[in-house]
């Protein structure tokens, strides 16, 4: 099944005047984080910003009180470029999930928001080095299960003993008594 990008432009927010609301910011107001462990490549921020043009924000950012964002550097930096400047702070305790509700979306635009939110995830990897660099202060990222990213120095230690192809070992078969020692083979 083939997923047809919408042409229906979002629906257009309720005018609000941005200077007399506190919730309302301006996305240049907001700080990206510099120790960002997410890397975002030009094919997932391109994505993103698609996602943006298609359907809309719907996405919610973290932000601390200083601005600065701590989750959700990718899409503010998409959304600059997808034209959404405008940034609504809920204020939160951690104690509640903060939901977007978006209205007036058609079926379609609801499967490609859903698609799309689930594949830009996928897109943005993992800055290995700044993980390193996190494991190096002390910080624990076992609650993490980085299985699949090595986060230790790849470098050889010096006691450690370096092992070559010619193995001596010596070892029979025991159902068909062929015989091979390291690289040598012979037949019995």
């Amino acid at each position: 099944m083939t997923v047809k990008r919408a042409s229906k432009k979002p629906p257009a927010p309720v005018a609000v005047d941005d200077a007399l609301d506190p919730t309302i910011l301006h996305i240049k107001d907001l700080t990206p984080d510099a120790q960002n462990a997410r890397a975002h490549t030009a094919k997932n921020l391109g994505m993103i910003a698609d996602s943006l043009r298609a359907v809309g924000a719907a996405r919610s950012i973290v932000i601390d009180e200083d601005g600065e964002v701590l989750a959700g550097n990718g899409l503010c930096e998409a959304a600059a470029e997808a034209g959404i400047t405008r940034v609504q702070v809920v204020e939160a305790d951690g104690n509640t999930i903060i939901a977007v509700r978006r209205r007036g979306l058609t079926p379609e635009q609801k499967r490609q928001l859903a698609i799309y939110d689930n594949r830009t995830a996928e897109l943005a990897e993992w800055n290995v080095e700044m993980l390193r660099d996190f494991a190096a202060e002390g910080f624990d990222l076992t609650p993490f299960e980085f299985a699949d990213v090595s986060l230790t120095d790849k470098t050889t230690p010096a006691e450690f003993q370096k092992v070559d192809e010619n193995l001596a070992i010596d070892h029979t078969c025991p159902k068909c008594g062929y015989r091979w020692s390291g690289r040598t083979h012979d037949a019995n």
